[in-house]
């Protein structure tokens, strides 16, 4: 790996990162005045729960747009900063909900990004040719 190759790695991790963290914001912030399982009504939840997912769908597609590759270095480093960042909360009691329920939104932050950073595989008509090309990189 060439210094100019790790160098986009790192600006699409710290991109995705800061793209998560405004769209996630949105979603939960001003959209919805903030979740939490137990001051949310349960529409909240469900409704604030799926545009925070929308949100992480939107981080992951902003980093394989600065990426441009297929480089899976990309969403694992952004799901390392989320897992990371979910353990700090939970361990210093940061959030106030239950651990499952944390648990729960960090994982779909990190499936929102995997499946957002892999967008074109889902918008390609022939998958096979699209990741056959992309895996090449």
């Amino acid at each position: 790996m060439n210094l100019k190759t790790f160098s986009r790695i790192v600006l699409a991790i710290v991109g995705g990162e800061i793209a998560l963290i405004i769209f996630t914001t949105i979603a939960q912030e001003v959209l919805f005045d903030g979740i939490s399982y137990n001051s949310s009504t349960l529409s909240e939840i469900v409704f604030g729960g799926l545009a925070t997912f929308i949100a992480a769908i939107l981080a992951g597609v902003v980093a394989r747009l600065i990426i441009r590759n297929k480089i899976n270095a990309v969403p694992l480093g952004i799901s390392i900063l989320i897992s990371l960042e979910m353990t700090y909360l939970i361990l210093n009691g940061k959030t106030g909900d239950p651990v499952w329920f944390d648990c729960i939104a960090g994982g779909s932050l990190i499936v929102g990004i995997w499946l957002g950073f892999n967008y074109p595989k889902f918008l390609s008509k022939k998958t096979g040719a699209a990741s056959t090309k992309e895996s090449s990189h």
